[in-house]
């Protein structure tokens, strides 16, 4: 077995789908998921690889989402945060690449 062979192996999850985590924001925008439920879906979805694959684009958006992950900020102020950092438009970025 190759290397590819094995990582597959290791990881069954499918690659982070941005155009999915952008719908699935949008949802809370447009007042159709709790801050906590959407924050935890993008999670699923693999938000936090998405941001670090980013990279200095994503630099103030991680920092807010690091706020979450340990506990820091509630998920309303994250949520904001994400909004008015731009997550919608760097996810839209990243589906069209």
């Amino acid at each position: 077995m190759d290397d590819a062979d094995t990582t597959a192996d290791e990881n069954p999850r499918p690659e982070p789908d941005p155009a999915k985590l952008a719908g699935q924001f949008t949802e809370w925008v447009r007042g159709e998921t709790l801050p906590g439920r959407m924050l935890a879906n993008l999670k699923t979805g693999r938000m936090p690889e998405v941001l670090a694959a980013a990279g200095d684009a994503a630099t103030d958006l991680d920092e807010i989402w690091q706020g979450w992950e340990r506990g820091k900020l509630l998920p309303l102020e994250v949520a904001q945060g994400l909004a008015d950092g731009g997550l919608v438009d760097l996810l839209g970025d990243l589906a069209e690449a």
